[in-house]
C-alpha cells in the first residue's frame, strides 16, 4: 500500500477526465490491481503506460471555501471541491466526512455514469485521503438527478426482486427507448432516460427495506452476462462501489434507492433487452471456468482499465455474495470462456 499510495498522491496533478468529456480511470484502475495481488514494478508499468493522454490540472491549489455543496453539479467546480474536501478530510477525517456528505451525494449517484460514485469507493479502498477527496470531487462536480422524484404513484406495489423489477421496466411501454440514438456519453444517455414520462415513480418500484446491496449486485450482473455491454458492465462496477460505502452512509437504505434508479436508467438506456431465463442464469453459475487465484493471475496482465476494473468488482462482490455468477462474469472477461467469447464490447 505504501507504494500505491505514492503512485495516487503523484496522479491526483491530473483532470478527473480528457477527451471532452472521457473518464480518468488511472487512479481506480491502479487500486484495482493492487488489490488482485499487483507487484510494485506491475503498477509502475502500467501507470507508465497509462499517462499519456491524460490532461494535468491548471497550476494553483483551488478555492477551498465554501465550494461544498454551494458549487454542486458544476463541472468547471471540480478543484475548488476538490481543494475543499482536502481541507475537510485533514480537519475532521475522512469517516466523518463520508457520513456528513454521502446523504447530499446519494441522490445525484449517476454522475459521470457513476464514476464519481466509483471513484470515492476505490479511494476508500486504498485509505488514500486525497483519492476520497477527489472521487467526492468528481461526484459532487457531476452531480446529475435523474428527473424529478415524486410521490409514488397510486397502487404501487414496491418489491425486493431487482431482477423482476427489469422485467417489470421491460413490459411498461412508457419506458421504449431507442439506444441507437441515446447520447454517446453515457451519463447523457441516462438524463435522457430521466426526462421519459413516468421515470420519476421508478425509485418507488424497490422496496428498500427489504432488497439488499447484494439482490441489486446479482440484477447488475445478470444484466451484464446477458448483453456484454459497456454501460452494464458500469452497474456492476458501481453496484460494488456502493458496497463499500454503505457502511458510511448514516442510513444505509438511503443509498440503495438511488443505486436501483440507476440500474433502472442504464436498463431503459440499453433498450430494455430481455432478462435470460433462470435457467440460463443456472448455466453461468455452474459453469467449468478457471478458479479465482487463475482469474486474478490472468487479471493482472490486463492493460484495459475497464477489464481489471470489472475482474476486482466480481472479484469483491463474488466473495462478499458467494455467488458464481461473478466469478463467471471475470471468466468471459478474460476471453477463457471459448465457446462464449468476449463481452460485446470488448468485440
Amino acid at each position: 500500500m505504501p507504494h500505491l499510495g505514492r503512485l495516487l498522491t503523484e496522479s491526483v496533478i491530473y483532470e478527473p477526465e480528457y477527451g471532452g468529456g472521457l473518464c480518468n480511470h488511472l487512479p481506480m484502475a491502479l487500486i484495482a490491481l493492487d488489490q488482485i495481488g499487483a507487484s510494485p514494478s506491475r503498477l509502475d508499468d502500467y501507470r507508465r503506460t497509462h499517462v499519456s493522454w491524460l490532461e494535468v490540472l491548471p497550476d494553483g491549489d483551488g478555492a477551498a471555501s465554501g465550494a461544498w455543496p454551494f458549487r454542486k453539479a458544476n463541472h468547471a467546480a471540480f478543484r475548488d471541491l476538490q481543494a475543499d474536501f482536502r481541507q475537510r478530510i485533514a480537519r475532521e477525517g475522512w469517516e466523518q466526512v463520508l457520513r456528513a456528505v454521502l446523504p447530499d451525494l446519494a441522490p445525484g449517484l449517476s454522475a459521470a455514469a457513476l464514476h464519481g460514485l466509483i471513484r470515492t469507493a476505490m479511494g476508500l479502498v486504498a485509505r488514500h485521503d486525497g483519492e476520497i477527496a477527489a472521487g467526492l470531487a468528481y461526484w459532487a462536480a457531476h452531480w446529475q438527478r435523474l428527473g424529478i422524484v415524486l410521490a409514488a404513484p397510486p397502487g404501487n406495489v414496491p418489491s425486493a426482486d431487482a431482477t423482476a423489477l427489469l422485467e417489470r421496466l421491460r413490459g411498461d411501454a412508457r419506458f421504449a427507448f431507442d439506444p441507437k440514438r441515446a447520447p454517446d456519453l453515457i451519463d447523457d444517455a441516462l438524463l435522457a432516460v430521466g426526462a421519459l414520462e413516468g421515470f420519476d415513480e421508478v425509485i418507488h418500484w424497490l422496496d428498500a427495506g427489504h432488497c439488499g446491496l447484494a439482490d441489486l449486485a446479482r440484477a447488475a450482473g445478470i444484466l451484464y452476462a446477458a448483453t456484454g455491454d459497456f454501460t452494464a458492465l458500469h452497474t456492476v462496477t458501481g453496484a460494488q462501489a456502493a458496497g463499500v460505502l454503505l457502511p458510511f452512509a448514516p442510513e444505509p437504505k438511503r443509498l440503495l434507492p438511488w443505486l436501483w434508479q440507476g440500474q433502472a436508467a442504464a436498463y431503459i438506456a440499453l433498450g430494455r433487452p430481455p432478462i435470460p431465463d433462470p435457467q440460463t442464469i443456472d448455466s453461468w453459475r455452474t459453469a467449468d471456468m478457471p478458479t479465482w487465484p487463475e482469474l486474478l493471475q490472468k487479471a493482472l496482465t490486463e492493460e484495459d482499465e475497464h477489464t481489471v476494473k470489472l475482474c476486482y468488482a466480481a472479484f469483491a462482490l463474488g466473495r462478499s455474495t458467494g455467488d458464481r455468477l461473478f466469478r463467471w462474469l471475470a471468466a468471459r472477461e478474460l476471453g477463457t470462456l471459448e465457446e462464449i467469447g468476449l463481452p460485446a464490447w470488448r468485440v
